[in-house]
């Protein structure tokens, strides 16, 4: 599976460098993202920085978390990478995705445990351009997930897990606005 993963990102990689043929101004920018997870229960915002050159934009934000329940503390980050084959200057823009995550979550509960999460999703969305450089979106992604688990629980369904022991599936959708300047 890790060959998996390194292979997957290599060919992002020159997916971003085939993106980069075109001579558009660069932009940079900001972004809201909302993401909802079939892994990890609140809906996660993360207000992001955006660079956009040619037909790549990468995000870079870290994630709040509004929803929760008093008993956990959440931490998060994301990168994003979004292709748009059709460029950005029109009304309505489709664009492929990868996504990859971080998630730290700590639960103070009658069994306390700390859950570490790295999501790498890949998927397609759409921005609709409201006017000009502003934008607004949806997306949906499917990958694969992996963390880490430590509790001080002496069951054996608390054992200690370490990265890459097990591997699961997610599916996961964001709503974004946005802004370009």
């Amino acid at each position: 599976m890790k060959h998996l993963l390194i292979t997957i990102l290599i060919g992002l990689m020159a997916l971003a460098g085939k993106a980069q043929n075109e001579t558009t101004a660069s932009k940079f920018g900001f972004a809201i993202n909302s993401s909802i997870s079939g892994e990890i229960y609140p809906i996660r915002l993360v207000p992001s920085i955006t660079y956009l050159k040619n037909k790549s934009q990468i995000e870079l934000g870290f994630g709040i978390h509004p929803f929760i329940r008093k008993d956990q503390h959440i931490f998060s980050g994301e990168f994003n990478y979004k292709y748009f084959p059709n460029g950005t200057e029109k009304k309505f823009n489709l664009y492929l995705i990868a996504n990859f995550s971080y998630i730290h979550n700590p639960r103070k509960t009658f069994y306390p445990s700390t859950y570490n999460y790295f999501f790498l999703n890949g998927g397609y969305g759409f921005q609709l351009s409201p006017f000009k450089n502003a934008y607004m979106g949806t997306n949906m992604t499917v990958g694969t997930f992996t963390y880490s688990k430590q509790s001080e629980i002496p069951y054996k369904s608390f054992i200690k897990k370490d990265f890459f022991d097990e591997f699961g599936f997610n599916l996961a959708f964001q709503f974004n606005i946005g802004y370009r300047f």
